[in-house]
């Protein structure tokens, strides 16, 4: 009677464990088979031809922080831009656009960091090279 129960009880334990294993597999499986919530933002955010492509990487109550790629002849829309600070990974030269017609002409850096105040503007990559920065908007 005592090696019944023993078997049992072995037996039981065995199953418990097998099915943990098979539910840890099949988890595991779900996961692979469905998007990565970067993944989707990333297609969510995929940029047109012509403009920049904007990957969030971070976005809370307080701030929202961007990874931005220019490439040459790249134009981002006109809008208004809270205060913010950009990194810059890879330099360009570029055109910023304001809602009065002017332009101003500049260089980012790599290396760089730099403070912007809230603005409305649009820029454009009116270099020959991709540049890529990271942008910490403040809310």
């Amino acid at each position: 009677m005592k090696k019944l129960a023993l078997m049992a009880m072995v037996a039981t334990l065995m199953l418990a464990f097998t099915t943990k294993a098979v539910m840890a597999q099949e988890k595991a499986k779900a996961e692979k088979a469905k998007p990565a919530p970067a993944e989707e933002k990333m297609k969510a955010e995929k940029a047109k031809k012509g403009e920049p492509t904007v990957k969030v990487l971070l976005e809370n109550e307080r701030v929202k922080v961007n990874d931005v790629r220019f490439k040459p002849g790249d134009k981002g829309e006109m809008k208004e831009r809270p205060d913010r600070v950009r990194y810059t990974i890879k330099g360009g030269d570029f055109r910023r656009h304001y809602p009065d017609g002017k332009t101003e002409n500049f260089k980012m850096k790599a290396g760089e960091a730099a403070f912007t105040k809230k603005n409305t503007d649009a820029l454009e990559n009116v270099g020959k090279t991709e540049a890529h920065w990271i942008a910490i908007l403040l809310k």
